[in-house]
């Protein structure tokens, strides 16, 4: 049997096998791009590159990291970094809350239409029922709950290096860290 050889189209980039417009991608050049493309992750603004979005408080933030740096007292680059992103995330965290309140309020909103509209009593009753019922399984409140794990965890590794650090500086015994890895 004969063996066919898939060949590429001439127009494709034989090193990358990307085609001409596949090589023109890879993002934003310009200073004008970059500075719209930081803006993207903007639906709940929870990873957004950007740390103070519009709206929220500069000096809000700027107290919360001043707290933070008088509270563990870093010492160094190293220290002082991990400081700063534990400030972020928790930043981030309180954006993650209201995000969540509001797709609450969105949720309890639905309800409050329904029960204006004009249906039969049983019939009302058993759409309730379904309605209240779906609002913790929104798909949205999922994904909240999931950004809410990934922040949380962030900043437990962030105290657990940032404790690290300061008892190796301070000459303080430090415990072996621990890894337990579940899976099912």
């Amino acid at each position: 049997m004969a063996k066919t050889v898939r060949k590429e189209p001439e127009s494709c980039d034989p090193k990358t096998k990307r085609s001409p417009a596949g090589r023109r991608s890879g993002g934003p050049r310009t200073a004008l791009g970059k500075n719209r493309s930081k803006y993207n992750a903007r639906t709940h603004g929870i990873f957004s590159k950007v740390v103070v979005l519009d709206g929220e408080s500069q000096s809000e933030f700027d107290a919360q990291l001043a707290g933070l740096h008088e509270h563990f007292r870093p010492v160094g680059a190293f220290e002082d970094g991990l400081v700063e992103i534990l400030a972020v995330t928790r930043w981030r965290q309180r954006r993650l809350l209201v995000a969540a309140l509001e797709s609450l309020d969105q949720e309890l909103e639905k309800l409050r239409n329904y029960k204006t509209e004009r249906v039969s009593v049983l019939q009302k009753r058993m759409e309730l029922e379904s309605l209240r019922r779906s609002v913790p399984d929104s798909p949205r409140l999922d994904q909240l709950l999931r950004y809410s794990t990934n922040l949380e965890r962030t900043i437990d590794r962030t105290l657990s290096l940032l404790e690290r650090a300061q008892r190796v500086r301070l000459g303080q015994p430090v415990a072996p860290s621990i890894n337990v890895n579940v899976s099912s």
